[in-house]
């Protein structure tokens, strides 16, 4: 049986009376929660499901049916909002997909043709990474827990009182690191649907009403990548707003400037840096109250075996069972560079692919260059190139029309060795999942970006 499902019965008889799940229509109890899980899946056996796909808003019933998955041992496969139709109707055919649960209820895709996963697969997540076309990532039941139980292990099951998911419940680091870990802990779930809590644009977020909920449901942890702790960082200081009951704040999705962890501590934000990948079920490292590192991605989770090999970090024992159509055996090569310090936390320098060499002879991670413009206030999204030539080129979102980039680069500049700094920079429009700069999770997509602005990148203003 689940383990996660196991504490959920514990839970029942020692937290009866706490809420387990709240959505502002629906506020369900630990005592009510294994009941309601149990409709869901005698819905799920009903309806003969093999595959099922999970289409809603944040919600309650998007866990209950989630674990209702896991009862049942169906596998579930979450639709991102932000996918395009193309892309969802690619998911829906490569995972095989048989029925959906949409705000309609269950409702069948029309699919009778079962797909070949990997044994043991009871999730599969969906990462539409640097290409256009998602990738399917099949992963056990057995690694999503342990990565859940690994956190409430570090990190202390108190600091999950009340937890609000504000990224979308089909992102795994929400799903698992978020709604898993906070209820092992027994904490309570909230669970709002992303218009309410100002998240319906991600990319657009409305940072004061965030604050605002925030600080109404006495949240005491979130899970947030670098460009909402910005944000939200930035509206802070800006309206004079702070969140007293906020305990643990993780930030991850890709690298955090220290500078940005420094602001946001500075505004009383309990802000920890980690490191994750969707092949090992979220979250490898993390930063915690009792041992934190800023420039680090924190300790690795103690279920991990990781070691570095040719700078390059390696995980050898995975949740992942392999993508789709193409079944993994063994140690996964995670393609970042970093390395693990005599204290024992783990340092992510950049990407294996992603490394730039200069005309100069000099390599260059785009992600430290990108990681120091970010912490810029003018500076709303930044991408470098360079590779093969004499100095970087940077194309520049602006946070306002009014930005004063040139000083914003300059300021960049001085921090940075010769070799790594930026040459020219272009102000341009706002990368977006529609136009095929973003990834679902806000990480460029660099070969796209690179195609449409070709003709920028080695001419421009000089920085």
């Amino acid at each position: 049986m689940s383990m996660l499902l196991e504490m959920l019965g514990q839970h029942a008889h020692n937290l009866s009376e706490r809420i387990a799940l709240l959505d502002g229509d629906q506020q369900i109890t630990y005592a009510d929660l294994l009941p309601r899980i149990t409709q869901k899946t005698a819905e799920l056996k009903g309806s003969q499901c093999r595959v099922i796909g999970i289409q809603l808003d944040n919600s309650a019933d998007w866990v209950l049916w989630d674990l209702a998955t896991v009862a049942a041992g169906i596998v579930c496969v979450p639709l991102p909002a932000f996918f395009t139709q193309q892309q969802t109707e690619h998911v829906i055919r490569s995972a095989g997909i048989d029925h959906l649960v949409t705000a309609q209820g269950l409702v069948a895709t029309g699919l009778a043709d079962t797909v070949d996963l990997p044994q043991g697969t009871s999730k599969i997540t969906f990462t539409s990474g640097t290409t256009g076309t998602p990738k399917g990532v099949c992963l056990s039941q057995q690694g999503l827990e342990q990565v859940a139980q690994s956190l409430v292990a570090v990190i202390g099951a108190d600091h999950a009182a009340d937890h609000l998911s504000i990224l979308p419940l089909a992102i795994l680091l929400e799903n698992v690191a978020g709604v898993y870990s906070a209820l092992l802990a027994g904490a309570t779930c909230h669970l709002y649907g992303l218009a309410q809590i100002g998240m319906g644009n991600p990319f657009q977020p409305d940072f004061q009403q965030l604050a605002l909920k925030m600080v109404l449901h006495k949240i005491s942890s979130a899970i947030l990548v670098p460009e909402l702790l910005r944000g939200l960082a930035y509206t802070l200081m800006q309206v004079g707003v702070r969140l007293p009951d906020l305990k643990f704040f993780a930030v991850g999705g890709s690298k955090v400037a220290p500078e940005l962890l420094l602001q946001a501590q500075a505004l009383g934000l309990p802000v920890y840096e980690g490191y994750g990948l969707s092949e090992c079920a979220s979250v490898v490292a993390l930063n915690t109250p009792a041992s934190a590192l800023i420039g680090a991605v924190g300790k690795v989770l103690p279920h991990i075996e990781l070691s570095c090999e040719d700078g390059e970090i390696l995980i050898h024992n995975p949740a992942f069972l392999g993508y789709l159509g193409a079944p993994q055996h063994g140690t996964f090569a995670t393609g970042d560079l970093g390395y693990v310090d005599t204290d024992g936390f783990l340092h992510i320098s950049g990407r294996k692919k992603n490394l730039l060499i200069t005309s100069f002879g000099r390599n260059v991670s785009p992600e430290w260059v990108e990681s120091a413009l970010l912490s810029q206030p003018e500076i709303a999204q930044a991408v470098v190139f360079g590779d093969a030539q004499p100095y970087l080129t940077a194309l520049l979102v602006p946070l306002t029309v009014q930005a004063d980039l040139d000083a914003a680069v300059r300021r960049v500049n001085e921090g940075l060795p010769a070799y790594a700094r930026v040459g020219v920079f272009h102000a341009i429009a706002p990368f977006t999942v529609a136009a095929g700069m973003l990834t679902g999770t806000g990480r460029p997509r660099r070969e796209a970006i690179a195609k449409q602005y070709h003709h920028l990148i080695c001419e421009g203003i000089q920085a």
